[in-house]
């Protein structure tokens, strides 16, 4: 276990480091646009909203949002989305700000696992140290 968590704190403070930095690039270099919903995707209590729209530069991107917050639109309605203008498959809809709340539950896992990650090895090396190990505990 103690070799686990080091490495899932890693994952963790790279997922959050990628949410942050999106959601951040987002809310700062966002260009917000009309789009149109093409197609609705339900997966369960899980959906999403496929939409086309026309970039400030003249491009037809279609891509998926996923409403956290916002109304399911459904085919043929439009809707307000910020995308980036070097990575507009990475949408959103106006309305939303679930990225912020997940760079945030990002950071908060990371800290946490961090936690236990060290003091799994601050026990593990203080055992080892005094010798009071099990013998079937490698060294």
């Amino acid at each position: 276990m103690r070799f686990w968590l080091p490495v899932i704190a890693i994952g963790a403070w790279t997922w959050f480091g990628h949410t942050a930095v999106s959601a951040y690039h987002l809310a700062k270099e966002g260009v917000v646009v009309p789009a149109t919903v093409t197609d609705v995707e339900r997966w369960g209590r899980t959906h999403t909203n496929k939409v086309q729209f026309t970039t400030a530069d003249g491009r037809r991107i279609e891509t998926s949002v996923a409403p956290q917050t916002c109304d399911l639109k459904e085919p043929g309605a439009q809707m307000q989305i910020r995308y980036v203008a070097s990575d507009p498959y990475n949408a959103q809809d106006t309305c939303d700000q679930p990225r912020h709340d997940m760079s945030v539950g990002g950071a908060l896992t990371g800290l946490v696992v961090t936690a236990l990650s060290v003091q799994a090895w601050r026990l593990w090396l203080r055992h080892r140290r005094t010798g009071q190990l099990p013998p079937e505990y490698p060294m």
